[in-house]
């Protein structure tokens, strides 16, 4: 069984997250769908996120793609690897701080993983920064 691994914030479900997800599940038969917390996602983007960890956990269970979702770890933002060891690990496009770090941490700890990045699905449409402004005009 091969299973992929992705991990977001997920803050206001959209169209390109459900794209994001079916593409990510095409690469393997297990996916495995790590929210991230609400104190990492504000220490990665500077601003806390709309809604909380346990919300955004519940919405993506909701699209029923993933067949795993749980909460990241607080302070240990690889553990789900060590913990799930995937084959393959999904990113979306606007990932890119996460390749580097990541990238070295597959290697020093001896991981095949494959990393894949998934090109956006209409980002001038679907991206949470613009909804969210959208809802505030």
């Amino acid at each position: 069984m091969k299973t992929v691994l992705t991990f977001w914030t997920f803050d206001i479900v959209h169209p390109g997250h459900v794209y994001f997800l079916q593409q990510a599940k095409a690469h393997g038969d297990k996916l495995v769908t790590i929210i991230a917390r609400d104190q990492n996602v504000a220490k990665f983007k500077g601003k806390a996120p709309l809604h909380h960890e346990k919300k955004r956990m519940q919405d993506i269970k909701d699209l029923n793609i993933a067949d795993l979702v749980e909460l990241g770890h607080k302070s240990d933002y690889f553990l789900v690897i060590k913990k799930h060891k995937p084959d393959v690990v999904v990113l979306w496009y606007d990932q890119t701080y996460l390749v580097e770090e990541l990238s070295k941490f597959l290697y020093n700890h001896g991981h095949k993983t494959e990393v894949i990045t998934i090109k956006a699905f209409k980002p001038k449409e679907h991206k949470s920064s613009i909804i969210k402004k959208k809802m505030k005009s």
